[in-house]
């Protein structure tokens, strides 16, 4: 049993390390709350057993360093809106370049 926990908590630990690096760093939120279940489920097991809690250690450092990860990229990133009269001025101008050259088309209908 303890087995289990310990590899499913490293993998969600490493999961959530990647998702906090990625822009998806809100969906990491999950794998975090995951791998801190299976870290404290890995220490009961071990307090028990009597045996070492090194690779618990590992499993909470990840864990760690997502979660700071995940609230500094919360925090610190806002999204941006542009000048959307520009945006939409380039749209019609991409519209109207569409349109002259479909026009500019010959097209066969002896096939």
């Amino acid at each position: 049993m303890k087995k289990v926990f310990t590899v499913l908590g490293f993998i969600t630990a490493i999961l959530a390390t990647i998702l906090a690096v990625t822009p998806l760093s809100n969906l990491a939120i999950i794998p975090i709350i995951v791998a801190f279940l299976c870290g404290l489920m890995i220490l009961f097991i071990s307090k028990k057993q009597n045996t070492k809690t090194k690779t618990i250690q590992y499993i909470f450092l990840l864990v760690i360093i997502s979660l700071v990860l995940t609230i500094y990229k919360g925090v610190f990133s806002t999204a941006e809106l542009g000048d959307t009269e520009q945006l939409e001025q380039k749209e019609e101008e991409n519209l109207e370049d569409s349109k002259e050259i479909l026009e500019g088309l010959e097209i066969d209908e002896d096939l």
